[in-house]
């Protein structure tokens, strides 16, 4: 899989060389000092933002800070909704968004950078007095009350299991809430910021998470399709993050927001 890998990331960097080489205009608009607009949902998901200190922090905003910078770029957050971030990126509201996953429901909103910046995974979660278990089988789940969270993927096997009772709330918040109620037997989740908002409520004791994870997906930075300069900022940012991962400091990020363990490296 290592060869594979690298394979794919050496010709994403020659399609990249190439389309920078065919789009000068964003370096055009690069010399007007473009400033762009991130959004990111209101509620925090560690690793990759978070609040702390009063101060705007994680994995990918570490990542875009940087790779704006390769790039020309300035950057300024956006926090809203989920559900109004994606309606903004429909919109052209805003003008990217820096942590999603890459599916065919979300191909029409954005334009995606070639490669991932990163990995997430996802666990199911339950009390620790309920005898709820997952040996990865999607289909054993069934007959559970299972929480999930609005516009957010875990992965085609989930996110199509039709015959699973799954309702889906706004945030992690509401999710840790309805679980430590009993309103669902189970819910999945990032597992950094499911403990963030169980350590809030005091209560982060009082939940478990189980193996395996339901699926590991790949975070991606992506353009709203409404920028008129989507597809260069997309390509400039691919070779940006490329070269970025290739640095000494990129893997420190990783070992910053303990993320090695979790096939972010590879």
């Amino acid at each position: 899989m290592r060869y594979s890998f690298l394979s794919i990331l050496t010709s994403a960097c020659l399609l990249v060389v190439s389309a920078l080489a065919a789009s000068p205009g964003v370096a055009d608009e690069i010399s007007q000092n473009l400033t762009l607009t991130a959004a990111l949902a209101e509620a925090d998901y560690p690793p990759f933002y978070f609040r702390d200190d009063n101060q705007l922090v994680g994995f990918s905003i570490e990542v875009l800070d940087h790779v704006a910078k390769t790039v020309g770029v300035r950057v300024q957050y956006q926090r809203l909704s989920w559900p109004r971030v994606l309606q903004s990126l429909n919109d052209g509201r805003v003008d990217m968004v820096t942590t999603f996953s890459n599916t065919a429901e979300r191909a029409p909103l954005v334009v995606y950078t070639g490669i991932p910046h990163a990995v997430e995974r996802n666990h199911l979660f339950a009390r620790n007095d309920s005898d709820v278990g997952y040996d990865g089988n999607i289909d054993s789940l069934a007959g559970y009350r299972i929480g999930a969270i609005t516009g957010y993927s875990y992965g085609d096997d989930f996110d199509h299991a039709s015959y699973l009772a799954v309702e889906r709330v706004l945030d992690e918040p509401t999710l840790v809430r309805m679980v430590l109620g009993n309103r669902f037997d189970l819910a999945v989740g990032n597992p950094f910021a499911i403990r963030l908002e169980a350590t809030k409520l005091g209560a982060a004791e009082h939940l478990r998470f189980l193996d395996p994870p339901v699926n590991r997906s790949p975070i991606y930075m992506a353009f709203s399709r409404k920028h008129p300069l989507a597809l260069d900022l997309a390509a400039a940012f691919t070779a940006a993050i490329l070269q970025f991962k290739a640095t000494e400091t990129y893997q420190g990020l990783l070992d910053k927001y303990d993320l090695r363990g979790a096939g972010f490296s590879e």
